[in-house]
């Protein structure tokens, strides 16, 4: 899916955090299996909270 880390996150624009967070929550509405899933949670979690400490709330 992404190659993500809390670094890489910090980088982002906040448009490019937004379409990631739409992305990973499609992928994880698509995930087939419970790993995939769980991979997409946490990459949720992760850019929430990137979100969260710029004071942005993910739409």
């Amino acid at each position: 899916m992404f190659n993500l880390t809390p670094e890489n996150l910090i980088k982002k624009t906040d448009a490019q955090l937004h379409d990631l967070f739409a992305q990973a929550l499609r992928h994880q509405s698509a995930a087939h299996c419970r790993s995939a899933f769980t991979d997409a949670s946490y990459a949720i979690r992760m850019i929430g909270n990137e979100l969260a400490r710029r004071n942005i709330a993910p739409r």
